[in-house]
């Protein structure tokens, strides 16, 4: 048998997962320095001024139903100066509802709505099981691909 068509007949799992799980892990690297970034913002409530309808509620193609998506702006208040600033687009708000915001204490024009570390863990952890599945995995192909050439090498030899 080929070589290669061998080794790409064996080894697909392991080609799949090793480089999904090198790519989450730095996804979720990426995400930690971001968070990392804000984790001295501040908490403060703000009140939502406008929400510009950016996608319609509908029903995707496996049937689930999709909240409408809303480009929103608020209004807080730091240390007396009030500010209104756009948070980006996010479902499941609406303009007069209050919220709460993280602004930086340094530049409070910049603000997010999380400082949350666990979906950077989630995605991290996601990234490491798929890049150890897919060492085993390949390790576990390159046994068999060994193995039988052991045993094609028996055959030849009688």
């Amino acid at each position: 048998m080929n070589k290669l068509s061998m080794f790409l007949r064996e080894s697909g799992t392991a080609r799949f997962f090793i480089p999904a799980g090198i790519l989450l892990l730095a996804f979720g690297i990426f995400l930690f320095i971001v968070n990392n970034n804000n984790k001295d913002y501040i908490e403060v409530e703000a009140i939502i001024t406008k929400a510009v309808l950016v996608e319609e509620e509908h029903i995707d193609s496996d049937g689930n139903t999709v909240q409408a998506t809303y480009n929103l702006t608020v209004k807080y208040t730091v240390d007396e100066k009030e500010y209104e600033e756009e948070l980006g687009e996010l479902s499941g708000y609406k303009e007069g509802e209050k919220i709460t915001i993280y602004y930086n204490p340094k530049n409070p024009k910049e603000i997010t709505q999380s400082k949350s570390l666990i979906i950077p863990i989630i995605i991290t952890a996601l990234g490491l099981v798929s890049l150890i599945g897919g060492i085993i995995s390949a390790r576990n192909a390159i046994k068999r691909i060994n193995k039988m050439k052991e045993q094609e090498s028996k055959w030849a030899n009688g």
